[in-house]
């Protein structure tokens, strides 16, 4: 028997969460690790990188909250669902991030600023503790980004273009140990201060994805649908076209203009045509409302 379209979103959702819970996990494992080990030694590089993939965990669990309020169906109050929970939870992303940059840059600020800062250790377990990050991150980045991709998932998609970027603050913390080593201890606060940046810029491009759908910016070009709706010979033309939503679902409203004398249910009928071709188009589960105009008399 087929699964309706809300039995669907509901197995997509609980998907979702699936993942999410695994990439929690990790995400723990490895904020534990560097922080054990970036405290023991001094480097603020290391603590920095650990409170950034703690950050990532505290996002995880903010998805799971939004995508649980995202999989409530349609009700009385939101016709149009509560998929934007999901949007919202990114934000939430957001804030932390900020949050955790500001944090570190405090850090570096008292470590370049103090008269007798205390210098890093690094040791062969602080390199072998960021290699092992680096290699789970790798794994968490390309598993998130397929499931989000296979799910739709806006909030898995910008969570792992986030987790990218751990791999490159993993990669300057690497970097910054080795500075010590060679006798450059400095280096490890510049590392620290260059990680706070890229995790202000990762807020901002999350930041900047989920206005998009919370502003309801175009997610289809009018023009193509303009040529899907013309090819209905009966058409005189297609105006008014404004679309919404993002890769989940979408929402199309057009006005089409037909022949004042044409019947009501002959019109409808080419509505529905058109309704046709533009889910086979943009997907079954696009929402098309279509007003019929009166044109020129053929």
């Amino acid at each position: 028997m087929a699964m309706t379209a809300a039995e669907k979103e509901a197995r997509r959702y609980h998907r979702i969460k699936t993942v999410l819970f695994l990439i929690l996990a990790a995400n723990l494992a490895v904020s534990l690790g560097k922080g054990i080990v970036g405290w023991s030694s001094g480097s603020i590089g290391m603590v920095a990188d650990a409170f950034h993939s703690l950050m990532d965990g505290s996002s995880n669990v903010i998805g799971l909250i939004g995508i649980s309020l995202a999989a409530r169906p349609s009700d009385e109050t939101h016709a149009y669902g509560h998929a934007k929970f999901e949007t919202f939870a990114s934000i939430g992303i957001v804030i932390l991030l900020l949050v955790t940059a500001i944090e570190i840059g405090q850090s570096v600020y008292g470590r370049l600023t103090s008269a007798a800062p205390s210098l890093p250790e690094a040791s062969v377990l602080a390199f072998v503790t960021m290699g092992i990050t680096i290699v789970i991150n790798v794994i968490v980045t390309l598993y998130e980004r397929r499931a989000g991709r296979r799910l739709k998932s806006q909030f898995l998609v910008a969570d792992a273009r986030h987790t990218v970027s751990d791999i490159y603050v993993s990669f300057s913390v690497v970097v910054s140990l080795i500075a010590v080593r060679l006798g450059y201890p400095l280096v490890d606060a510049v590392a620290g201060g260059a990680i706070a940046l890229v995790i202000a810029y990762a807020a901002f491009k999350i930041a900047h994805e989920a206005s998009f759908v919370l502003l309801d910016k175009i997610v289809i070009d009018p023009a193509e649908v303009e040529r899907i709706c013309l090819q209905e010979k009966e058409i005189q033309g297609c105006h008014k076209i404004r679309t919404r939503g993002s890769d989940i679902r979408s929402w199309i409203d057009l006005h089409l203009i037909v022949d004042p004398e044409m019947p009501t249910k002959e019109s409808h009928r080419i509505a529905s045509k058109v309704e046709r071709r533009l889910k086979d188009a943009f997907g079954e589960e696009t929402d098309v409302t279509i007003h019929i105009e009166p044109g020129r008399k053929t």
